[in-house]
């Protein structure tokens, strides 16, 4: 069906609506292609909030055992945490490089939590990995 241009009048005397949308009581085509809902990109930014969660609760448990003056417990716990960190961005990173090159889907969350798990694994990596060998350099 061929809608006429905005700058021919319908038989009803309207002009045609702007281009994408629809004349009033014909339902408009079939969602575009970039405009479906992408899976892999909604469990990518599933993913990438409990990382927040999870940085936010080291944060918590770190200043717990500061305040406790348990310091044996520092170190272990924020090593435990910081792996299960590292592996929840490696985690959100892959399901934001799927989702993000999906064909026929929006590659906004999956670009999204694809920075967010980036971020995050940098961070991981510097802070769990480099940190403690150039503190034993020293």
């Amino acid at each position: 069906m061929s809608y006429p241009t905005p700058s021919e009048p319908t038989p009803a005397g309207a002009f045609a609506p702007p281009p994408g949308y629809a004349p009033a009581g014909v339902a408009p085509a079939p969602g575009g292609a970039r405009g479906r809902r992408n899976p892999w990109g909604l469990a990518a930014i599933i993913s990438a909030a409990v990382l927040v969660l999870l940085v936010v609760l080291q944060l918590f448990v770190q200043v717990g055992i500061l305040l406790s003056q348990t310091y044996d417990l520092f170190g272990p716990i924020t090593g435990i945490l910081g792996i299960v960190e590292g592996l929840v961005a490696l985690v959100t990173v892959v399901l934001g490089l799927v989702g993000l090159f999906r064909r026929d889907r929006s590659p906004v969350l999956a670009a999204i939590a694809l920075g967010a798990g980036g971020f995050a694994l940098l961070s991981a990596v510097l802070w769990n990995v480099l940190y403690p060998l150039i503190l034993s350099a020293a």
